[in-house]
């Protein structure tokens, strides 16, 4: 829990860094995401697997950290760039509240390409050994991680949509 802690320190006074998944070139070998399961805007459970096919990014945030919240809008811009395409932003909360209040957070930030997630009893945030809010993953089409990003990130920067546009047109069966 200290690093916990410590990374959402680092993230309020404005620290990002990218953790490495894998070494070498973007074209090695790619780690296979765990399939964990959310929760749906019902508060339903669902396998992440279900969006296999689609570039995913899967962010954790909370709606007690100001980054996160932030980096949302961001997160936003990003899925509202590319309607109709295999992307999606996944913006998963660690928040106890649960789905209520996620709806609420979303709608007061006028987020509209979003749609409300959770990590119900952070499951998923173990599974992955998050280690602070915000943490997003990249995921490719065919499941497999791409980026890991601990600390808030600016969504429609040119060089992460660039990174996007070019895992959306890898083949994909």
């Amino acid at each position: 829990m200290n690093s916990l802690r410590a990374a959402i320190v680092g993230a309020v006074i404005g620290l990002s860094y990218i953790v490495p998944v894998m070494p070498g070139s973007a074209d090695e070998e790619r780690l296979t995401m765990p399939n964990i399961l959310l929760a749906d805007g019902s508060g339903m459970p669902f396998p992440l697997a279900r969006y296999r096919g689609n570039v995913v990014v899967l962010e954790f945030w909370s709606t007690g950290c100001a980054p996160c919240l932030k980096e949302l809008t961001y997160l936003n811009r990003l899925q509202g760039d590319f309607p109709g395409k295999p992307l999606l932003a996944l913006a998963v909360s660690e928040d106890n509240a649960g789905i209520t209040a996620v709806r609420a957070a979303l709608a007061r930030q006028k987020l509209t390409f979003l749609k409300p997630f959770a990590d119900p009893g952070g499951n998923a945030a173990q599974a992955l050994n998050l280690r602070g809010l915000p943490t997003s993953f990249v995921i490719d089409r065919h499941g497999k991680m791409v980026m890991q990003l601990e600390g808030p990130q600016q969504w429609d920067r040119a060089d992460y949509e660039k990174r996007i546009i070019y895992l959306m047109n890898e083949a994909y069966p």
